[in-house]
């Protein structure tokens, strides 16, 4: 794939054309004394060619330059195509005329520029493309980040287009992870709160299991027992009632037992005074009184007689009606109390039908906490054995990742070779190298990956890196079908100028080679000086005739859109 111009709906865009081949550069220049090289769009390419190859939604763009229609052709195999985006419907693209999801446009590069393996998670087209086109501040730090999210996406993208094997790399992933989520799956079980009161406790499993289990089968048996009688609370509010009137009965029967007695004992205790006795204690009383007003003492007697006689034959009158109410309440009673030994029996051998919910709730809470210990064995099980066999798959893939290196030894060198003779230009004494070594610690890192250049901190020397690793992925041309590095000012800003006119000789003989393209912006003091290193006619060839555009901050019209807007569009 290679650029080939990148182009707008409004007449105030200064379209950009890419040279077939080789460099192509893009200059902003300033003209406004004290102003900085910032502002007049030479970063704003960037993520418009992004935006056009299928970026994220720019809500910048959608603000600050709504109804702007952006097109890029470019070339895949030879054939040119043109792709366009609106910045007020940026779901949806128009691919050589045709509108298409955003998706699909991303699948369709994805399926013509990149030979990704099938279950490779990582490894997609938009993952890949800014190792060739760097956008923001961030992916200029690393050689090895362009906005990855995890050292595993950051290694097997970077080995993905080394050429180095990522099933290695992605199987040690898959399987850490799984031992991850077993042991959360694991956590997961014992934060439940019936097994963090077993572990807060240092309970035995097997030991609570059987407890639950031995409970379970007692309210079965209770449960199998059990006589629900509908009219159960029926039942009992008649036995309440029957056992009240039966101590009231008790109780009046007692009382009228106790009027029996005190007749009887009325009975038997009979006043009886003879006749010399009445003498006795009246004789002298009769005395002072005269005949006339008295009764003979024989009269008072026979009166007396006949009082007792009268009493004894009430009292015995009360007593026989008392023993028969007594005798008619005992009958009463035994009947009560029959019934009442009915109903109790019928309530003991018999219950309600909310009791039986209850037990039957119970026994399933016992049931499910009894399954609770069940699944956390058979779980603890589980992930012991699965533990142990991705412990032996991790081993099995050390020996693996071993022997590979071991035998792609000579191959990764020729091919790191390549980094190596592309830094020797710059740091000639320097060591350099691409290095893959064998991680085996308890993480999804396959490989312990560098870019290094061992220098003594030379100004530019982290810039330099960047670079020849870029032009590396350039030139190997593993796993992809790209044929441009666009790198923005930002790169060349803490380089001398030696270092500079080295990276444009460079890129302009790989690319040359390649037939590939080197596209970079540049403000005018990063070349003004590089006059020095190159013959007139180097320069000449070089950095002249290769810059198609001039931006300028003189007026808006010299700016990338043509018009004065300020936005902040760069992905954080």
């Amino acid at each position: 794939m290679r650029l080939v111009k990148l182009y707008a709906n409004r007449e105030t865009f200064n379209t950009v054309h890419f040279n077939e081949t080789g460099l192509t550069l893009i200059i902003g220049a300033k003209t406004n004394q004290g102003s900085t090289y910032n502002g007049v769009g030479k970063s704003l390419i960037v993520e418009l060619l992004h935006f056009c190859l299928g970026s994220k939604k720019n809500s910048e763009f959608e603000k600050k330059i709504p109804q702007w229609e952006f097109s890029l052709d470019f070339k895949i195999d030879g054939k040119t195509h043109v792709v366009s985006r609106n910045t007020s419907s940026q779901g949806v693209v128009h691919l050589d005329h045709k509108e298409i999801k955003l998706a699909e446009l991303n699948d369709w590069f994805e399926s013509r520029l990149f030979s990704i393996p099938s279950n490779i998670s990582g490894l997609t087209y938009r993952s890949l493309l800014p190792k060739f086109l760097r956008r923001g501040l961030k992916q200029y730090v690393d050689p090895r980040d362009t906005g990855d999210f995890s050292e595993y996406e950051m290694l097997v993208r970077n080995a993905f287009l080394l050429g180095i094997d990522v099933e290695l790399i992605s199987k040690k992933m898959v399987v850490r992870s799984e031992i991850t989520r077993l042991k959360q799956l694991r956590q997961n079980f014992k934060e439940d709160s019936l097994l963090k009161e077993f572990y807060s406790g240092g309970r035995d499993s097997d030991i609570l299991l059987s407890h639950l289990d031995q409970q379970i089968q007692g309210l079965n048996k209770k449960r199998d027992d059990f006589v629900v009688a509908e009219n159960f609370y029926d039942l009992q509010k008649n036995a309440d009632a029957l056992a009240v009137s039966i101590e009231q009965d008790k109780n009046l029967i007692f009382l009228w037992r106790s009027a029996v007695e005190n007749i009887s004992e009325s009975m038997v205790e009979q006043p009886h005074i003879s006749l010399d006795r009445v003498n006795a204690l009246y004789g002298e009383l009769l005395e002072n009184f005269k005949s006339f007003a008295l009764k003979r003492l024989d009269e008072v007697t026979d009166f007396h007689k006949r009082m007792l006689e009268n009493r004894i034959a009430r009292l015995s009158s009360e007593k026989l009606r008392l023993i028969d109410k007594i005798s008619q309440a005992e009958i009463e009673l035994r009947k009560k109390q029959k019934d009442l030994d009915d109903a109790l029996r019928t309530l003991s051998q018999s219950q309600a039908l909310d009791q039986y919910t209850v037990l039957v709730g119970e026994i399933s809470d016992l049931m499910a906490q009894a399954q609770k210990v069940r699944d956390y064995k058979a779980i603890d099980i589980k992930y012991s054995n699965q533990a142990a066999d991705l412990d032996g798959v991790l081993s099995e893939e050390v020996k693996k990742t071993n022997n590979y290196l071991e035998e792609t030894k000579e191959y990764r060198e020729r091919n790191f070779s390549v980094f190596k003779s592309f830094v020797s230009d710059f740091y000639p004494n320097s060591p350099a190298g691409i290095t893959f070594h064998n991680n085996e610690g308890n993480n999804q890192k396959r490989f312990d990956f560098d870019v290094k250049v061992e220098n003594d901190s030379s100004d530019g020397i982290n810039e330099v890196r960047i670079f020849c690793y870029d032009l590396t992925l350039l030139a190997l041309r593993k796993n992809h079908k790209v044929d441009f590095i666009f790198h923005d000012g930002r790169l060349f800003a803490n380089m001398d100028v030696r270092q500079r006119a080295q990276v444009f000789t460079l890129a302009d003989r790989v690319v040359g080679n390649l037939g590939a393209q080197y596209i970079a912006t540049l403000n005018p003091d990063f070349i003004s000086g590089m006059s020095d290193e190159f013959t007139s006619d180097e320069y000449q060839r070089l950095i002249v005739d290769n810059t198609v555009l001039e931006l300028r901050d003189d007026s808006p019209s010299g700016k990338l859109l043509g018009i004065q807007v300020d936005m902040h569009y760069e992905s954080k």
